[in-house]
């Protein structure tokens, strides 16, 4: 993401499986807020900060998400997997 004003670029990467997210290895993030909010590596909670959810996924909470706040966890159609009943005679 590149910041309009000063021109900052910072080093996420646009993530393949997740719709509009970002990622970056946890331990690579330059924002201690983030990173104090989300220290531990079993704490999968998302975290809000200037219209951003971060989140972390993997094994140990390796990589660092961030996905827009009107993008986060988007409803999902979902096929009824109910089986129908026969009424008893």
């Amino acid at each position: 993401m590149k910041c309009p004003n000063c021109g900052y670029r910072d080093n996420f990467r646009t993530s393949r499986f997740d719709f509009n997210a970002e990622y970056i290895r946890f331990d690579e993030s330059e924002d201690e807020e983030i990173k104090n909010a989300l220290a531990k590596a079993k704490n999968f909670e998302p975290y809000e900060k200037k219209g951003l959810i971060y989140y972390r996924r993997g094994t140990g909470g390796l990589w660092l998400y961030r996905v827009a706040k009107e993008d986060f966890r988007m409803p999902r159609e979902r096929k009824n997997h109910r089986k129908e009943t026969k009424p008893s005679p």
